[in-house]
């Protein structure tokens, strides 16, 4: 054990590599539509390793924006650029990885008939992207790609669900009349996962599954995963997100019982551990909490992985009953995180990334890569409720990128307050629960603790005896 003392004066030797885990913000446009995405969270932001990170949204009511910041670089354009001037509904968004140039699916009224397209980038980045038609009969379009930046797409026609290439269609099932879908793509190998939320009887709000393990060409049984939950909230609102370790899905679904949305649960999903069922997170809000239209408590999880360490990550709005919005009497959420070591056996404590104020963060998308940090995109609603549901006016939101640094997961719940100090280094500082009585741990990156003097590495710092305090990553120079 280590005095608080001591570490602090440890702490004022850290030079500018200190990961202080604090997440900061950039806003990198804005938008006034409200609501990003109807059912669950998708691919709005990649963190393509080569090219940098991509990111789109919608803006107003038919513009597609997008932005990109390359690697070692700050993102291209202050408030984004047009991907189309046509009105267009947003998909979602993956890169080509052979090239790096940004895809965007999406679909359109041709002379009153839905038609699904998507638009490529003309190089990494550039921002200038051509528009490409699919077939027309579909909406509610997502493209995936793959190995050597092949393509494919689902999309719906008819109350079903289908898989696309360019050219011909598999058809995966019945979905019903409400967008509810996503797709997941291996980008090592050519795996493909449909996961669809039942909007009509006899099997509405349950969650449905379906792989191909060869880019459409064979596909395994369809499954109905509310029917395996080991839960009674086994019902699904607004679907799943789910990414590939490489041969293995993960995927994260946010449950109810079908009624009550407020109180929902969290959990992952992989067929080849055992059990395939972990839960994540579980929430409930008071019932007299108004969290406006389509959402749960916690609610559109999104999923990325660290592949080199193998550490899962989920991130999902969380809504706050004690900070109301008086406009329209809605809760206002904040952005909230949980991470897993064992394949999704076990879960962190979930921790805050954003603090509360007057905007409420919305629609949360993880990047699928995550490099040491966790790249998230989030809507920073200033009237919380969405304006087009009839919830407030319409506002100028922020369309935010947050960047948080990841700390030893034994020791996450909240963060501590941080201090700039000189030069734009972060210290952080602990308040103990009670006047020279705390003491603080100091473990190594395995999690084993460690005592007395620290030679040049990498450390994690927690005070045990506060209870909430989320771990410090510091670097000890040489």
């Amino acid at each position: 054990m280590v005095h608080p003392s001591w570490l602090l004066a440890t702490l004022a030797l850290v030079i500018p590599a200190v990961l202080a885990g604090q997440p900061s913000a950039d806003t990198i446009g804005h938008t006034t539509r409200d609501r990003q995405v109807y059912g669950p969270a998708r691919r709005y932001i990649v963190n393509d390793t080569l090219s940098g990170i991509h990111a789109v949204w919608k803006d107003s009511l038919g513009l597609i924006r997008y932005n990109f910041r390359p690697r070692r670089g700050v993102w291209r354009w202050t408030d984004g650029t047009t991907v189309s001037e046509h009105p267009r509904n947003l998909g979602c968004l993956d890169v080509d990885i052979s090239t790096g140039r940004a895809m965007v699916s999406c679909d359109y009224l041709a002379q009153g008939e839905p038609t699904i397209s998507f638009f490529k980038d003309d190089a990494a980045g550039q921002g200038r992207f051509q528009e490409l038609n699919i077939a027309a009969g579909h909406r509610d379009c997502l493209v995936g790609t793959t190995t050597y930046g092949w393509y494919k797409f689902a999309a719906t026609r008819n109350d079903t669900l289908f898989f696309r290439g360019v050219i011909g269609r598999q058809t995966v099932g019945p979905i019903g009349p409400f967008p509810g879908s996503n797709l997941a793509v291996s980008k090592q190998v050519g795996r493909y996962g449909c996961i669809w939320v039942r909007s009509s009887t006899p099997d509405k709000r349950k969650l449905f599954l379906r792989q191909t393990p060869n880019n459409g060409q064979t596909w395994y049984a369809t499954e109905c995963l509310s029917d395996s939950v080991p839960s009674p909230l086994s019902r699904s609102l607004l679907g799943g997100c789910a990414t590939y370790d490489s041969l293995r899905i993960h995927l994260v679904a946010d449950l109810y019982d079908g009624e009550n949305v407020n109180h929902s649960q969290l959990w992952h999903y992989c067929p080849n551990v055992t059990p395939a069922w972990n839960l994540i997170h579980e929430y409930s809000l008071p019932e007299s909490t108004q969290l406006g239209d389509l959402a749960l408590a916690a609610c559109r999880p999104s999923i990325g992985m660290d592949r080199r360490r193998g550490i899962l990550y989920v991130v999902w709005e969380q809504f706050d009953p004690t900070n109301i919005e008086p406009l329209t009497g809605l809760a206002r959420a904040d952005i909230w995180a949980s991470c897993s070591r064992d394949d999704g056996v076990t879960w962190s404590s979930a921790i805050r990334l954003t603090d509360p104020d007057s905007t409420s963060k919305r629609f949360p998308s993880l990047a699928e890569v995550v490099d040491d940090t966790l790249h998230i995109l989030y809507f920073a609603d200033r009237v919380a409720g969405c304006w087009e549901q009839g919830y407030g006016p319409p506002t100028k939101n922020a369309v935010v990128y947050l960047r948080s640094s990841w700390a030893w997961p034994g020791a996450m719940t909240e963060p501590g307050l941080v201090v700039p100090v000189t030069g734009g280094v972060s210290t952080t500082f602990f308040h103990p629960t009670a006047p020279n009585q705390a003491t603080a741990a100091i473990y190594d990156p395995a999690g084993r603790q460690v005592h007395g003097p620290l030679a040049p590495g990498v450390y994690f710092v927690r005070p045990v005896s506060d209870v909430g305090v989320l771990a410090r990553r510091v670097v000890i120079a040489p």
